[in-house]
């Protein structure tokens, strides 16, 4: 809350002009020269201010006097929140919001007085809990951005006041991410960064709409190191073999998870949402996965119809908890059945943490051997079932059927509504066909276990 008499960014008496607030009037805003501050008062709504300071920096303010208290009569300048262009609340919004604070004010309610004052309360552990607890659930995201505040942000700024967190301090947590940490001995990791990055955006995003923050500082801010697309795929015979031997059984980790990581690869799935499948989503009379809207990337329900193998690899895993069942009884134990395909340990889902753990020690424990499989990510998996579909010769349309990719012509978005059920079984038939043909071409090996050839 800045006053109008006294304010810390020194007096504002005669800067104030008065002009119709649009956001093209606020991005062609400039300080009076000579001024620290310039108050720019809008024409329409009476009290509500555009705010610019000598180094540019734009607010949105509401101007009022006091009706009690104290202070009464005195003249005040309350913050709003920062003019961020399209990255930020509309002007129209501030301006409902200075009209709301001038009213609130009149009938002797200082609104702002208490915002400053929760404000200055908030640290930033404060803030992130708040995030996880309104914001993080809806999203996808919720488990990775868990685990982002636990790892990076808590550790750097759990005491700071929310409100003090700078630009250079985003550039300080972000530095030994994106550029690797000798003294550490971590290597640069720029996707890591841009998704902190990404993380403390939503933050204060968050902290601006919930009136912890004024300001974001790191709107527009963007990682030094240019996006690279990942080209890691695993289409060659040997890496195919190599991928077969990994997820054979439990040799190298849960056989649970090895079974999910076959599944995703002959489904072209996202790795969580393969990993995750529920038993609810399965329609085992017709062989078909339906993904929910709500587990689905682009917000659409999706169909995949199951192949003979995916349709083994289910049916593995049921006979396998029916197995567990039936031991735990005989011993005379309880036992819960898992509601998901491919359970952890104790039932529940893979986590992002744990899937990355297991997935890394059974790589270096299959690379202590004779055998060598270069690193990769289950989303790697994704990218070659695309890559390994387009090499057998299936259509881009159907491709993009199996990837659940959004069709986004006015036909593709409101008038096609055919399921592509066929056309996909056939794409992962294809699939299915090219990763057997590449790793046993002549059928022989006792290793590799498909069902019956189809087609």
């Amino acid at each position: 809350m800045v006053n109008g008499s006294t304010g810390a960014a020194g007096s504002t008496r005669g800067t104030t002009s008065r002009v119709h607030i649009t956001d093209d009037f606020c991005r062609r805003a400039k300080p009076k020269p000579g001024r620290r501050v310039t108050v720019y008062s809008d024409s329409e709504t009476r009290g509500f201010c555009l705010v610019v300071t000598a180094a540019g920096a734009k607010t949105f303010a509401a101007r009022y006097t006091l009706k009690d208290g104290p202070e009464a009569g005195k003249q005040v300048l309350a913050t709003l929140g920062p003019y961020l262009g399209r990255d930020g609340k509309a002007v129209a919004m501030f301006r409902a919001e200075a009209a709301k604070a001038i009213g609130d004010a009149a009938r002797g309610i200082d609104k702002a007085a208490k915002r400053a004052e929760v404000r200055r309360g908030s640290t930033v552990a404060q803030l992130c809990e708040r995030y996880l607890k309104e914001h993080a659930p809806a999203k996808r995201s919720a488990e990775m951005d868990r685990r982002r505040i636990d790892r990076y942000i808590l550790p750097a700024w759990r005491h700071r006041k929310a409100a003090s967190i700078s630009r250079a301090d985003v550039r300080t947590l972000l530095a030994p991410i994106e550029f690797g940490d000798k003294a550490k001995k971590l290597p640069p990791r720029p996707y890591e960064a841009r998704g902190v990055l990404a993380l403390v955006k939503k933050l204060f995003s968050f902290g601006i709409d919930a009136e912890v923050v004024t300001e974001h500082p790191c709107a527009r801010m963007k990682i030094a190191t240019p996006a690279k697309a990942r080209e890691r795929e695993l289409s060659s015979a040997h890496d195919l073999r190599a991928f077969w031997a990994l997820t054979d059984g439990d040799r190298y980790m849960p056989a649970a998870y090895a079974a999910a990581l076959r599944f995703q690869l002959l489904s072209s799935a996202r790795p969580t949402e393969a990993t995750g499948l529920p038993k609810t989503e399965l329609d085992l009379d017709a062989d078909e996965w339906t993904l929910p809207a709500a587990r689905s990337k682009n917000k659409r329900p999706h169909l995949v119809p199951l192949t003979p193998t995916l349709r083994a690899i289910v049916d593995a895993q049921l006979a396998a908890e029916t197995a567990q069942k039936a031991e735990a009884e005989a011993a005379g134990d309880e036992f819960t059945a898992s509601k998901f395909v491919f359970p952890a340990t104790r039932g529940g889902k893979f986590t992002d943490k744990c899937r990355k753990n297991m997935l890394d020690a059974a790589l270096e424990a299959y690379n202590k051997g004779a055998h060598k499989l270069e690193r990769f990510t289950p989303h790697d998996l994704r990218r070659t079932a695309e890559t390994a579909m387009a090499a057998a010769g299936v259509a881009k349309e159907h491709r993009d059927r199996v990837q659940n990719h959004v069709d986004n012509s006015v036909g593709g978005k409101h008038y096609n509504l055919h399921d592509f059920k066929a056309e996909k079984l056939a794409a992962l038939q294809t699939l299915e066909n090219y990763i057997r043909a590449k790793i046993d071409p002549k059928g022989k090996s006792n290793v590799v276990k498909f069902p019956a050839k189809a087609g």
